[in-house]
């Protein structure tokens, strides 16, 4: 029996470690979302190698940091073997699984819970988890296994990238009726947790890189006229501690020290993406940096006369602030290496630039909490991020069911940002947007050249990308376990 963490009060407690065995009595309805709570469990706790080993492969991001690995990956150099590329499919896999487990004991709750549209939604959740962890596993290796049941993963045949896409539509269609119809953050049962629209906003990446643009704007169309989403008015703020179950967040993973100076902590390793540093409050840790911005992202951004976005994703060396100014030329005043809330980042062996969307300032950190990242939560889908899915559908030749217009859709997001609207908007002026707007935030950029084959965008400061290096290999150690996949092990989707 695999043995799900629960826990109680709603996910606003510590988690408890609960086996669903024999002993669990299933005549208490009222349990019947314990098995949904283990399930939201295993999606939030992600490795620290997950979103670095995803995100660095883009040319806003560099590896930076001591890990051989990722900084082979970071030049499109992979081999099978590499211990976080297992990682990284084995952890998401180890999720996909707990999703399988939850289900089955959510319905053995239903006849005592005697609320057959709750138990449906419940399943519905666990469904849509499964969906996008498939999504990233496909995104990131061409070709994986979709499982149908748990005591046939051996025999199931490996999927490409194209059937999974279309296996997550078909399967977000089924569940979306059955989800609530709300922002996560009005949900009173599980607050931040998974609602309709965000299934309608995984199945609108899957349309993407399946290139159905018509599919991608209908799913945006549907987020975007519900209501229940708007911007943010505070970028910067967006990415702190404000910022949690903001109207703009679609989903994001919930994480608490519980405001409480020691014990209990649910919480994400954010050290890999930290930058050494001065903290302006003293005791705070720095960072491994593991994760830094490029110094062709800085430039595009500064090219563009970006001010509050790139505040935002790019925190500052000394040596970074000359390095750019001796080659782009002075910069904006503004710039300094010191944040807001007066924490200064100092020189270091490792990398000369911070991705600041990933680092908590000192000031936000519990008292008597020193980790990095303490109680901050992870984004991972925003509305920003759905409106340029639906401009560049549009843009593509998309039509809509709604008045918006691909111009309207990229002038709020630029509006926010305060950057003058634009007309006409084409394909690229999105993807540029995309890249301002979402620079440094998972593999978005990586995905959104890959699905446009733009190689020379990804050939950048000495590395070489060509389209035979859009997928990682599969791990050595499940070609072993799943030979299957041995089909696949060294051809490209």
């Amino acid at each position: 029996m695999i043995s799900v963490p629960g826990c109680t009060d709603k996910l606003d407690e510590p988690f408890e470690d609960e086996a669903f065995t024999s002993d669990v009595d299933y005549t208490k309805g009222e349990d019947m979302i314990l098995p949904l709570l283990g399930a939201y469990w295993g999606l939030y706790t992600r490795g620290w190698e997950d979103p670095v080993t995803l995100g660095i492969r883009g040319d806003d991001v560099n590896a930076a940091g001591d890990q051989a690995p990722m900084q082979e990956q970071d030049n499109f150099q992979y081999l099978s073997s590499h211990w976080n590329l297992n990682a990284v499919w084995q952890g998401q896999y180890n999720d996909i699984i707990t999703t399988f487990s939850a289900m089955d004991e959510i319905e053995k709750y239903r006849e005592a819970a005697n609320n057959d549209a709750l138990a449906d939604q419940y399943i519905a959740e666990c469904r849509t988890m499964r969906a996008y962890l498939y999504l990233k596993l496909a995104k990131a290796y061409g070709k994986i296994i979709v499982i149908d049941q748990l005591d046939n993963i051996q025999n199931t045949p490996a999927s490409n990238k194209e059937d999974v896409m279309q296996y997550i539509v078909d399967e977000l269609n089924e569940v979306i009726p059955l989800l609530p119809d709300m922002n996560p953050n009005k949900r009173s049962d599980v607050r931040g947790g998974i609602t309709r629209y965000t299934a309608y906003a995984i199945q609108a990446l899957a349309y993407q890189e399946m290139e159905d643009y018509q599919g991608a704007a209908n799913a945006a169309a549907a987020i975007i006229s519900s209501g229940e989403y708007e911007l943010s008015d505070d970028y910067y703020h967006l990415f702190k501690k404000a910022g949690k179950l903001d109207d703009e967040i679609i989903l994001e993973f919930q994480y608490s020290d519980f405001g409480s100076p020691t014990g209990d902590r649910f919480g994400h390793l954010f050290a890999p993406f930290g930058l050494a540093w001065n903290p302006a409050r003293a005791g705070a840790g720095g960072g491994w940096n593991f994760y830094e911005p490029t110094k062709k992202y800085i430039k595009f951004m500064l090219d563009r006369g970006e001010t509050v976005r790139l505040e935002t994703s790019v925190e500052w060396t000394p040596e970074g602030m000359t390095e750019i100014a001796n080659e782009w030329g002075a910069l904006p005043e503004w710039i300094d290496n010191t944040n807001r809330e007066g924490d200064e980042f100092i020189n270091n062996a490792r990398k000369k630039w911070g991705a600041g969307k990933w680092i908590q300032p000192s000031t936000e950190l519990t008292d008597g909490r020193n980790g990095p990242g303490s109680g901050k939560n992870m984004i991972i889908i925003r509305y920003a991020e759905m409106l340029l899915v639906y401009a560049e559908a549009l843009t593509r030749g998309a039509s809509s069911n709604i008045s918006m217009t691909a111009d309207q859709a990229v002038n709020l997001v630029r509006a926010r940002a305060g950057m003058d609207p634009l007309s006409g908007v084409s394909t690229q002026d999105v993807l540029n947007e995309k890249l301002a707007e979402l620079g440094t935030e998972w593999d978005i950029r990586f995905h959104d050249m890959v699905r446009t084959e733009n190689v020379s965008e990804l050939s950048h400061e000495g590395k070489t990308f060509t389209m035979d290096k859009a997928y990682f290999p599969i791990p050595a150690a499940q070609l072993s376990e799943l030979p299957q996949l041995g089909e696949f092990a060294d051809s490209t989707n």
